[in-house]
């Protein structure tokens, strides 16, 4: 799909950071848009940043993690505008924490918006895209997390490879069809993502734990940032660019940062020499 005007894109996440920067970028070539967030205020703060641009939109506040709501999004897309060419499986949190102390409710709080909320988004909206006959694109925010994992970041990490084998399956699924897909693997983007924590009781036990300057999330994140080579963070409009530039280029794995390729070539050698190993041929 390279040609977006007109067309008909759903985000979720559109509240603030990359979902944002979707938005405007969707805005920027003519689509009409259907907006998705938790964040009433963020979300309507977006919906106004794309009006402004002169495209038709409409904002409904969504849990991803829900599938009800969901499949509701996709039911008020379809009726609103009658198509879905771009479904954006945005929303996410990042809620560090050491696995010693995550509780089952964390567990859950985190993997059904993350990875359940790209099943849902994909449950709710295949169907009718694949009834409609026209070009689509589905695409995953997944992460450089989705292939490295780094301490304090279990879950995320454990939602964001989830998403990239959910994706690489669903890619095999609808090979030779009408619809694409593309997982998107950002590095460093400034978004507020390292504020979506859990808000139940664990966070508390967590709080209340011994506190390790060196395994604060903040802290982390820049340590992951800094393990990539020559890199430096980049706006979520700049993403955005990317991720467009990937759809039109029918990419799959859509990198924002070139500076993560030496940890996948050292993981990927690791991967290599296990099988040199082997017992049995």
């Amino acid at each position: 799909m390279k040609d977006f005007k007109d067309k008909v894109a759903v985000i979720t996440g559109a509240g603030s950071g990359i979902g944002r920067g979707l938005a405007e970028v969707a805005a920027n070539n003519k689509m009409r848009l259907v907006l998705a967030d938790v964040d009433e205020k963020g979300l309507n703060e977006t919906l106004d940043v794309v009006k402004n641009k002169g495209v038709e939109a409409i904002a409904r506040i969504t849990d991803v993690s829900n599938l009800n709501e969901v499949e509701n999004l996709a039911s008020q897309t379809y009726e609103t505008f009658q198509n879905c060419n771009l479904l954006f499986n945005n929303a996410g949190v990042l809620g560090p924490a050491p696995i010693s102390q995550v509780s089952r409710e964390m567990y859950d709080w985190l993997i059904n918006i993350n990875l359940g909320g790209c099943f849902n988004g994909i449950h709710a909206f295949l169907p009718k895209m694949q009834s409609s006959g026209e070009d689509a694109h589905i695409v995953a925010t997944c992460s450089t997390s989705g292939f490295i994992a780094y301490p304090m970041l279990g879950l995320y990490s454990a939602s964001k490879f989830g998403i990239r084998g959910l994706m690489t399956s669903l890619r095999a699924e609808l090979q030779g069809s009408k619809i694409g897909t593309s997982i998107v693997c950002p590095g460093e983007v400034t978004t507020n993502i390292v504020n979506s924590t859990f808000d139940g009781a664990m966070e508390q036990e967590i709080s209340q734990a011994p506190v390790d300057e060196a395994a604060d999330p903040k802290a982390l994140l820049e340590v992951a940032a800094e393990d990539a080579q020559n890199t430096f963070p980049i706006s979520p409009l700049e993403a955005a660019q990317a991720i467009f530039e990937g759809i039109a280029g029918k990419d799959f794995y859509i990198f924002t940062h070139k500076g993560y390729k030496r940890q996948l070539e050292e993981i990927s050698s690791e991967y290599l020499k296990a099988f040199d190993r082997s017992m049995f041929q």
